[in-house]
Order: structure tokens, then C-alpha cells, then sequence
């Protein structure tokens, strides 16, 4: 299948690009590199904007967020100076921080480690913090935040409403307990609230894709407002509903390098549908989304989640077909295709896996199939119940009774896959 493909020009360039970036060939680095003459070692204070949304970063102690840097304070040669820079940095928040306003955490903690004041903290906000940089100077540990706010414009107001509309709706999931835990991460990426044994389970059982914000999560949203789309019957309004759908949902949920990913092969799709392009050519519009995501945020390309979202779905379409055969002469065609699709993605993946983490489930070809479906109708339910609840607030606690039912069910099925063998090298 891949020989057709090399009288392309995209996949070829995709190809040329992949040799040289994993190979070492040629060494990418970030778009924004950090810029100060005061050394990294000598820097105290960090003010700047934070560009992504906090996230949980190693064993929960800290919240990991990329901060755009305006200006600092070090010291230099011998003397307190102020002065201005430039890029972005990697800074690493105390939870206690971060989690200040979280429903069910502990605010008097946040509170006495940060002489009194509490801060949201999300993208687009900006903030004074107080820190150091770590040994190898790639990371900024925070320990006070001295101030805070969001711009006073419209960009600024309106990351300010994401903040509180995503403070809004962990509230909502707490109230459902670890049902509203998973609905989270599900949903926003946030994974405050996950169980953490059942991250494990997941991760055990080849699942961890299912927690990764990515194509099957942006679809879903994709397919509600086509299927709006069509009642209207208007295919160029259907086409902008789909559009302003998928903006939303990324916007909402922050862009991690997999959901990038799937929002520009989803663009990409749209777009040819809208050309009139019956049947778009998919390995092509992975590898010209390859090229994009590239140009516009080189720091991705070597991240797990970039890497492992790419070859996943790579191995879906240049393998499904092959495997769907051998499935099809002993279990039914929608079976077949889905394990097809597992496989592929599984044996694509499998040494990206083996090499970053050490580790292989390979029951994850078989997890996926069953556990999909299911993840499936708990996000559909979840929205339906969420919607809902906006409407009559008095029924959140019992929307919660059936989103734990169907949460008892995904973790019994993912406990039962994570006791497979693992694939581990020492």
C-alpha cells in the first residue's frame, strides 16, 4: 500500500521529514526558546502568560503549564536587577497552588503556602511567580505566586471565561464522584480527579489512548453537529456548525499534541468534503497534518503523545484493510473492522511504546474493541445528563447515580483487561 504513495509529494516530504527529525539528522527545537542574559541559574522571578492549561505532571506534587516569559529579576553580577526576556518555559506549580479553588481540595494548605492569596490558574492568564530553575535549567519550579490577573481585552476576557467555565464543570464532575472523575478527563483533559488506580488499569490494559485527548474525542463532537447539520439541511451551514463545533471543543479543552493533531486532520477533512471530495485520501491528509503541526509547533514532534497519536492512526490505515481479512473468516464484519483497526494501531505502536516507557500491552487489541463502545455511550450519556442538569439543576444527583452505574462497567472491563500479561524490557 505505502509504494503508491511515493509519487506524492506530501507523503514523500512527510517521510524525508520523520528520517531526519527521528534520526537526528537534523535537531528541532521550540519555536519560542527561552532568551536572557541574566543565567538561568541566577533568575528568582518569572512574570509572563501562561499558554497552556496546568496539567498533572510525575507523582502529583506538581502541575506542569508553558509559560511566555515578558520579564524577570536575578541576580547579576552580584546585583538585584529587573530585566526583560524572551520564550517560553516549562514551569512546574505545587499542586496546593493550582488546585486552590478545586472543589474537595484542601484551600487552607493553598493558602499558608502562599501568604494568603489564592489564584486560578489556566491559559491565557498572567502571572508573577517567585522560583528557581532546576539543575539542568529546563524546568522552573514555582513556590509563590505574587500576582495575578487576565488582560483587559477582549482575548484576556475571554480566556478568563474559559478559566471559569472549565472551574465550573469540575465542580459538576466532582459532585459525581470518580464517574465525574473519568467524565473529566474524558471531556477537558484534566485528570485531577481520576482515580489513580484506574489510570493504572487503563495503562496496564493498553488504554491509555482512551484518557488522551485525540481524534475518537474530537469525532464524537464532530458527528452531534453533523447530525445538527443535516436536520438544517443546509450543507454549507452543517459545514460551518461542524467547524465552530470543533473550535469549541479545543478551545474548551486546551490543545495537547494529540487533539492537535486530530483538529487539523478533521479541518483537512471538512474541507475536502466541502470541495466535494467523495473519498478523501486519509494517508495523505496525516501526513500534510504531519507537515502542519511540524511548522507551527516543532516542540510536539518529540513528545510521546505526538508520536504515539501519529503511528496509531498511521497503522490504522495503511494496515486495517490487510488484518479486516484474516478477522473476516472467523468473526462478523463489524468486529473484524474494529480489531483490524486495533491491531494496526497496536503493532504501529508497540515499539514506539517498548522504546519511550519500557513497556507493551498487546491485550490492547482486543481492550479496545470492547472498551471503546462502551467509553462511547458513558460520553454521550455524560453530555446528555450534563445538558440536562444546566437545565434543571435539582436532577444532577441522580444523572450522578447513572453515570457511576455505567462507570462501575468500564472499570470492571478495564481491571479485567490490565491483569494480561505486559511486555517489559529490563
Amino acid at each position: 500500500m505505502v509504494k503508491r504513495y511515493t509519487n506524492s509529494s506530501v507523503f514523500l516530504a512527510a517521510l524525508i521529514c520523520i528520517i531526519c527529525f527521528y534520526s537526528g539528522l537534523i535537531k528541532v527545537g521550540q519555536r519560542n526558546p527561552f532568551i536572557s542574559f541574566i543565567p538561568k541559574n541566577n533568575i528568582e522571578v518569572l512574570s509572563g502568560q501562561l499558554i497552556s492549561s496546568p496539567a498533572k505532571y510525575g507523582d502529583g506534587k506538581y502541575y506542569s503549564s508553558r509559560m511566555r516569559v515578558f520579564n524577570l529579576k536575578g541576580i547579576y553580577q552580584g546585583q538585584a536587577v529587573t530585566s526583560t526576556a524572551y520564550g517560553d518555559v516549562q514551569v512546574l506549580i505545587p499542586s496546593e497552588l493550582v488546585e486552590a479553588f478545586y472543589p474537595g481540595k484542601l484551600y487552607s494548605k493553598s493558602i499558608s503556602l502562599n501568604n494568603g492569596k489564592a489564584f486560578l490558574w489556566e491559559a491565557g492568564g498572567n502571572y508573577s511567580v517567585k522560583g528557581r530553575f532546576n539543575s539542568s535549567a529546563d524546568k522552573f519550579y514555582i513556590y509563590e505566586c505574587t500576582g495575578s490577573d487576565f488582560p483587559d481585552n477582549f482575548y484576556g476576557r475571554f480566556d478568563r471565561l474559559r478559566a471559569l467555565c472549565r472551574l465550573q464543570f469540575k465542580r459538576l464532575m466532582y459532585s459525581w464522584g470518580e464517574a465525574g472523575g473519568l467524565l473529566l478527563a474524558l471531556l477537558c483533559g484534566a485528570k485531577e480527579y481520576t482515580s489513580s488506580e484506574v489510570s493504572l488499569c487503563f495503562r496496564n490494559a493498553g488504554l491509555s489512548h482512551i484518557l488522551a485527548l485525540s481524534g475518537m474525542h474530537l469525532s464524537m463532537f464532530s458527528g452531534i453537529a453533523m447530525f445538527a447539520g443535516r436536520k438544517i439541511k443546509k450543507r454549507k451551514l452543517s459545514f460551518i456548525i461542524r467547524v465552530i463545533a470543533l473550535v469549541l471543543f479545543v478551545w474548551f479543552a486546551g490543545l495537547s499534541p494529540s487533539l492537535f493533531r486530530a483538529f487539523i486532520c478533521s479541518l483537512l477533512t471538512i474541507i475536502a468534503s466541502l470541495a466535494n471530495v467523495e473519498k478523501p485520501d486519509m494517508v495523505l491528509i496525516l501526513a500534510f497534518s504531519f507537515l502542519c503541526q511540524t511548522i507551527i509547533s516543532p516542540s510536539d514532534i518529540y513528545s510521546a503523545g505526538f508520536i504515539l497519536s501519529y503511528t496509531a492512526l498511521a497503522g490504522i490505515l495503511l494496515t486495517n484493510v490487510f488484518f479486516r481479512r484474516i478477522y473476516l473468516k472467523f468473526i462478523p464484519s463489524y468486529f473484524a473492522n474494529s480489531l483490524g483497526s486495533s491491531t494496526g494501531a497496536q503493532v504501529f505502536t508497540a515499539p514506539v511504546s517498548l522504546y519511550m516507557f519500557n513497556s507493551f500491552s498487546p491485550i490492547g487489541i482486543i481492550a479496545t474493541t470492547v472498551v471503546s463502545p462502551v467509553i462511547t455511550i458513558f460520553i454521550y450519556g455524560g453530555l446528555a445528563l450534563i445538558l440536562l442538569c444546566l437545565i434543571f439543576p435539582i436532577l444532577a444527583t441522580p444523572s450522578g447515580f447513572f453515570v457511576n452505574l455505567l462507570y462501575t462497567v468500564i472499570k470492571f472491563l478495564v481491571k479485567i483487561f490490565s491483569k494480561a500479561v505486559i511486555w517489559r524490557i529490563i
